[in-house]
């Protein structure tokens, strides 16, 4: 289950659609790093969209999540906050899910609440392409430097961790360019 490097394989996915300028983001069972590149970089898109009216992250069928996809939520409530003033709503029928947003500060740019609707919404799984150990650390950093942003406690808890993660970086940079 695990890969090279100790990046834990998920055994979730992450699902999207889009419907006339709100953007849907299903999380499915147990979520990592690992499924989140192509969210990241979907999100990294959104600079060109003019047309984004708003955003649901839907948590309704999440067992797990770890703090990169938590990181990377944030980067996507703080974009919107900042860049279009919308404020994202984040739907979650797990009090643990809830608990753990709030915990991270993610209530800060999310309207998070508790729904019960319809199950049927025809988002479709987002596909992991090509995936390099460079992309993966750039989005693992970028993820907990956004969660370092919401809060002091945050800034604490990872530090560390994007410390260590720089270090990498910076070795996994200077071995590509001496290839």
């Amino acid at each position: 289950m695990s890969s090279h490097h100790g990046i834990y394989m998920s055994i979730g996915r992450i699902e999207y659609a889009s419907l006339n300028g709100t953007h849907i983001f299903k999380i499915i069972g147990e979520v990592r790093a690992q499924s989140c590149i192509s969210l990241d970089k979907l999100l990294n898109k959104f600079e060109q969209d003019t047309a984004i009216v708003g955003a649901i992250v839907d948590l309704t069928d999440t067992t797990f999540i770890d703090s990169t996809v938590l990181g990377i939520l944030a980067k996507l409530g703080l974009k919107l906050k900042q860049q279009y003033h919308i404020q994202a709503i984040m739907l979650s029928t797990n009090a643990d899910m809830t608990t753990l947003a709030n915990s991270m500060g993610l209530n800060q740019v999310f309207v998070i609440l508790n729904y019960c609707g319809d199950a049927n919404v025809c988002t479709k799984a987002l596909v992991e392409e090509n995936i390099t150990h460079a992309t993966m650390l750039k989005t693992v950093l970028e993820a907990h430097r956004t969660l370092m942003q919401l809060n002091e406690a945050n800034k604490n808890m990872f530090e560390p961790l994007v410390k260590q993660l720089q270090k990498e970086q910076n070795c996994t940079f200077a071995q590509e360019q001496n290839i």
